[in-house]
């Protein structure tokens, strides 16, 4: 299939852009001149535009006029013109004028909270395809050229774009023109520009300068982001073995949220504040750790994304998925003790939880053209993409996996490429097979199986029986496909790492183990696939639980949960694995069973047994709470810190009389006095806040709207609205819908709030959203707009839903009216608030 939309016989070498907002008016004027090769002669030129207005278009020197059409469906606009034009090199110039939005795409608006009244930011987001609204382009990622970027603003404010400034030029009425120095040769959707009351906080890392650029005052909390970012860029310089080529690196935070943390732009990286600043008042353990992780992939990116660039977006894991596992190798490198594998085990789960349904899809799918391909950033491209480089590199080694990554980046720097070549690249480095296994993981969808059918001990050895499958949770129509599957086996308790054994047959086969029974398979988790065991197998696991190393107790929780929700294995093997797990396991341990219990809970949503269920949930954690407590021990982990954070939560969840009345207590003493750093602590200050906010009547909701609108950190005022939309009370829900629409909280929190709502009153926040539909959508960015709205309905216990989220959609996307007797939202019809609804 051909990607590329617009014809490949004019190709852009540099933008000259000019920009002159006006906030006021929520638009820009913008004037760009693109310098072209034409390749054959031709009278018309296509390049992308999205709302856009041409006041006028010329070509040369001469001033060939050009008479514009606009495509809004394929997004293009065509200059035609009188005059053939022949082969060579023209300038192309447009003078334009476009929109400021509200939400995070194009160059947009935002506004936040301060001592001193409210202020606003603009920025830009662009990906996927959206540097067409700021400027006409070829917005398509092989379609690099260079950008040269100047903008007049407010001599009171400050500018950032991808490279350092070149000149300033104070102009009249209180403003100035800022130039940036030429950018190297990137794809569109790069290109940055940010203006505001910002501060900068820097370093330098080598020749490299390094900032975080925030809103004044608040820059400091970017400390531990910079001193990250420091390190990380020489540990990815040695890395990739290609130095970081731009002169800078900014870390730009902007207030509010949306549906990514932030957007790898090169040399000028934008973050929501909440992923790149850590505010002593108000940040947990994990909101540090994230921090980390966050920046570790967006740097990484620089890399694998900025420097070498996908051809189109069905390749586009290759910026993310490599991003992902790249995120986590350098935390665990610099930050072993946060157990960065275990942790990030949860990805792993969640690729597999979308990669088994039928509406699943391969790590390398078709994307017909860019306005769509918004709907490949998901848990496939990230968590399955990072899944499958991790188990390609546990099997052909570190060192072989390294040289051949810099052998890549080095072959095909400021260029793009399609995932062969990645995987040529490895095998000249002496990774033998990887094509063939790569292949199987990223071009066929699917999660593979092996079962242990049966355990034969020898002398000194053992002989497993293995079958492969597939691990399906429905009973989809699945076309029979055998992958090759790097198989790691060892007994419990084993010192040695084994040796890898490729698994590719479809009969039972045998394979030889050395030690003795019980063994486990898919040993240290490195690779993807679900791992089933015959009852006798498993139950001798059982018995040796303890013995295994952390992160194959994991594995063994999350399989056996797994498969016995989709009735492959009797569900009490799973708390048959919670009953051996001891007060002192692993954090990560305990934080799996954690998350378990609460899906269960949420799954039990007005039956009966929920009591049930939550008296055994606090049965289960009451203990390991018992030896964590509620202040930090001296010397404490910092993944100790992270299970107390779950804990609150779950227990908070469970019902767990004591918690709740000393998260009142503490919350109490916070209101009374919220200058008192002992009051509510950043350690606990978000799951005790939402534990209070969960189970408040009208009085205590209305304290935490109060606190949330007396709070001027954008920071701290979302964390309190978010914690507001906790109530689980139908009518302070409802209340909570109603704040997220309005203009109290920052209009990127809303979307937050909204789903916050439904994970406990789900049937509420669907009915809510979709008779505001209108409302909700304006308040998403690109990559909110294809799910929130369904994610909302897909949280319902009740099965009426189902028949509604199916017609939702048939039909999304189209466009509806108010009518008599019930509301028409996208294009189909549901009855009327109170009314029934009948499946269809």
């Amino acid at each position: 299939m051909n990607h590329i939309e617009l014809p490949s016989n004019v190709i852009p070498s540099h933008y000259d852009v000019e920009i002159k907002p006006n906030s006021k008016e929520m638009t820009f004027a913008g004037s760009v001149r693109i310098t072209v090769e034409v390749r054959e002669p031709k009278s018309e030129i296509a390049l992308n535009s999205l709302e856009l207005q041409f006041d006028s278009a010329l070509l040369g020197r001469g001033g060939n006029a050009a008479r514009v059409a606009f495509d809004e469906k394929k997004q293009t606009a065509i200059l035609h013109f009188d005059k053939r034009i022949e082969k060579g090199e023209y300038e192309i110039k447009i003078d334009y004028t476009g929109k400021i939005y509200e939400n995070a795409k194009g160059l947009f608006i935002s506004n936040y909270d301060t001592p001193e009244g409210q202020k606003r930011m603009l920025l830009t987001q662009f990906e996927a395809a959206s540097a067409r609204r700021f400027l006409p382009c070829w917005d398509e990622p092989a379609r690099k050229a260079t950008f040269s970027v100047c903008v007049e603003f407010s001599k009171e404010e400050v500018a950032v774009s991808n490279m350092p400034i070149d000149s300033i030029s104070a102009l009249a009425n209180g403003l100035q023109r800022v130039r940036f120095q030429k950018s190297p040769k990137m794809s569109s959707y790069l290109l940055f520009l940010g203006i505001g009351d910002f501060e900068r906080l820097e370093a330098n890392a080598g020749a490299t300068k390094i900032a975080v650029v925030a809103r004044k005052g608040s820059a400091q909390k970017g400390r531990f982001a910079l001193e990250s970012a420091v390190s990380l860029l020489q540990y990815y310089n040695d890395y990739f073995g290609v130095p970081y080529p731009l002169p800078k690196l900014d870390l730009i935070a902007a207030p509010g949220g949306g549906g990514f943390s932030a957007m790898e732009n090169w040399g000028a990286i934008l973050y929501f504040e909440n992923s790149l600043l850590v505010d002593p008042r108000l940040s947990t353990e994990s909101d540090r750790q994230r921090v980390f992780v966050v920046v570790a992939h967006e740097m990484a990116h620089q890399w694998f994304g900025n420097l070498v660039t996908m051809q189109w977006w069905d390749n586009l894991w290759l910026n993310e998925g490599f991003a992902s596992w790249m995120e986590n190798k350098a935390t665990h490198r610099f930050h072993p003790e946060w157990m960065i594998w275990l942790q990030s085990e949860t990805d792993r789960q969640r690729a597999m939880r979308q990669d088994s349904k039928r509406t699943t899809h391969p790590v390398v799918q078709p994307v017909p053209s860019g306005d769509v391909a918004e709907q490949s950033f998901d848990d496939i491209t990230y968590r399955k993409g990072q899944s499958v480089i991790r188990m390609l590199e546990s099997y052909v080694g570190e060192e072989k996996f390294r040289d051949g990554v810099r052998a890549y980046m080095k072959r095909y720097a400021y260029q793009n490429t399609v995932t062969d070549n990645l995987w040529s690249e490895l095998e000249a480095a002496g990774a033998k097979q990887i094509k063939q296994i790569a292949d199987d993981f990223t071009l066929h969808p699917g999660v593979p199986m092996i079962t242990v059918e049966a355990e034969s001990p020898g002398s000194g050895s053992v002989r497993l029986d293995l079958k492969q499958g597939r691990f399906a949770v429905d009973d989809g129509p699945y076309d029979p496909f055998l992958w090759r599957i790097p198989v790691l086996a060892a007994p419990a308790g084993a010192a040695t790492t084994p040796v890898p054994q490729l698994f590719e047959a479809s009969e039972t086969v045998s394979f030889s183990i050395e030690g003795r029974p019980p063994i486990k398979i898919n040993y240290g988790q490195t690779a993807y696939y679900r791992s089933q065991y015959s009852r006798q197998v498993f139950e001798s696991l059982t018995q040796q639980f303890g013995a295994l190393p952390a992160v194959d107790q994991l594995g063994l929780l999350y399989d056996a949960w797994a498969l016995g929700e989709v009735a492959k294995a009797p569900i009490t093997r799973y708390f048959e694995l919670i009953a051996k797990t001891p007060i002192g396991a692993d954090p990560s341990i305990w934080r799996q069973i954690i998350e378990t219990l609460v899906s269960v809970d949420l799954l039990y949503s007005g039956l009966t047994q929920r009591e049930n269920l939550r008296a055994y949930g606090r049965k289960i954690l009451q203990p390991i709470f018992g030896a964590v407590g509620w202040v930090p021990a001296p010397g404490e982990a910092d993944i100790v810190a992270v299970l107390r954070e779950g804990l609150l939560n779950a227990l908070g969840r469970f019902d767990d009389q004591s918690v709740k009345s000393e998260a009142r207590r503490r919350f109490d003493r916070f209101v009374a006095n919220p200058a008192d750093p002992q009051g509510l602590p950043a350690a606990i200050r978000t799951p005790t806040l939402r534990i209070v906010a969960s189970w408040a009547d009208q009085a205590v909701y209305d304290t935490v709207h109060r606190l949330a609108n007396g709070a001027t950190d954008p920071l701290e005022k979302q964390q309190l609205f978010v914690a507001l939309a906790s109530a689980k009370d139908g009518a302070l829900a409802a209340e909570s819908l109603q704040i997220a629409l309005g203009d109290e909280p920052a209009a990127t929190t809303g979307p937050s709030m909204i789903t916050r709502v439904a994970l406990d009153n789900a049937d509420l926040a669907w009915r809510f959203a979709l008779d505001h539909l209108k409302e909700v959508t304006e308040k998403l960015d690109d990559l909110q707009r294809n799910s929130f709205v369904p994610s909302l309905g897909a949280q319902s216990t009740d099965s009426r839903r189902l028949p509604e989220l199916r017609s939702f959609h048939r039909h999304q996307g189209a466009r509806g009216s108010s009518q008599a007797g019930g509301k028409v939202l996208c294009g189909f019809e549901l009855p009327s608030a109170g009314e029934g609804t009948a499946p269809a």
